[in-house]
């Protein structure tokens, strides 16, 4: 799901930053000033390029436009002339071309000794900042936004956590965040409803609830007949699902934290967003989170579940594709409800949504 050309317009919810200088050419993450400017990997890989090909750009407008991180790639004579007027030097480029290849340095893969009890309690701390409402009632289209900016917000820092994703640029981690933000929304509404037995009912982050019966607690005064009839069954047909593919899993696996903590991490690094390849650079460093996570999970089940761990390791990991296939069904529906209609959500949230 690639992210929305929208920016964000909530300082408390930008993206974290490596640095806190910015590329002199678009505002992103400054990777180097090694071409003559602090500059991000995009414009300098641009820069290098234009300069190699000998590039004569053409404006199709007033050679005035806008070079900021979403826009960069709308024309490149504009962003190459900004690139030299911010002091990118054409011959450091001719000059790192004649020294040849650079040897990488050799890569240090330092994972933590206890990886996931830092991430339980942070996900305790995440967890505890969902206020519930009281008494609980019908969600609202209000709610829904929240609940997206809590999911999208708390799967950021969750994120932050791991540094292959603080190295991708801003535009990288949007692409992240835009399918990663959902699972937050699933994982952290199924371990709500699975402490809940009634039947025929969502329970959102912040304690109100959709009920499969469209009406239900319903406080407009409408006549039903002025209804869309397609809304109201696929309203009902929604909320049964999350409850048959997600809730009633939750409650036969008993899931617990440390379970939930597990799925969070793993699902950041086995993502289906278009750009799957998005980690590729750091692959051995994803690859050791991944195995350092499956490792302790195993552990933690063989204590636990001594006679059954194996099974249940199994099972957990199968539902991780359940937990994918639950993203598309809610970003589906964001297309066809009212209260989940992505055009009402505030910049935020809608700039993770596609457009």
């Amino acid at each position: 799901m690639p992210p929305s050309t929208s920016s964000l317009s909530d300082p408390a919810y930008s993206m974290p930053r490596l640095q806190e200088d910015n590329c002199v050419i678009c505002g992103d993450q400054v990777k180097s000033n090694r071409l003559g400017a602090p500059a991000c990997l995009s414009c300098m890989i641009f820069f290098r390029r234009g300069v190699i090909r000998n590039a004569g750009f053409v404006c199709p407008r007033n050679k005035d436009c806008c070079v900021v991180n979403e826009l960069r790639a709308s024309c490149r004579h504009c962003r190459f002339q900004k690139c030299l007027q911010s002091g990118m030097k054409p011959s450091f480029v001719v000059t790192r071309d004649t020294l040849g290849p650079r040897t990488p340095p050799p890569t240090v893969i330092d994972i933590p000794k206890n990886l996931m009890e830092p991430l339980v309690e942070l996900q305790d701390s995440l967890l505890e900042d969902h206020q519930k409402i009281h008494p609980p009632r019908r969600a609202t289209i209000a709610d829904v936004n929240k609940m997206f900016k809590w999911s999208f917000n708390d799967s950021i820092k969750w994120a932050s956590n791991f540094e292959p994703f603080l190295r991708l640029t801003n535009e990288q981690q949007k692409c992240v965040i835009s399918e990663y933000g959902f699972a937050f929304f699933i994982i952290d509404q199924g371990f709500e409803n699975a402490k809940h037995w009634k039947k025929r009912c969502w329970i959102l982050q912040n304690g109100t609830f959709l009920y499969s019966d469209y009406f239900k607690d319903l406080e407009d005064s409408r006549g039903i007949l002025e209804y869309d009839p397609d809304l109201i069954r696929t309203h009902s047909e929604f909320v049964e699902y999350l409850e048959t593919s997600i809730k009633r899993q939750f409650q036969i696996l008993q899931i617990d934290k440390f379970e939930v903590a597990v799925l969070k991490t793993l699902l950041l690094f086995s993502s289906s967003f278009p750009k799957r390849h998005i980690f590729t650079e750091f692959q051995e460093k994803t690859d050791a989170y991944k195995n350092k996570c499956l490792e302790e999970l195993m552990a933690y089940l063989s204590e636990k579940y001594p006679t059954s761990c194996e099974m249940r390791f199994g099972k957990l990991i199968l539902f991780m594709g359940d937990i994918r296939s639950a993203i598309k069904v809610v970003y589906n529906h964001t297309k066809i409800s009212d209260l989940f209609d992505s055009s009402q959500f505030d910049m935020f949230v809608r700039s993770f949504f596609l457009s």
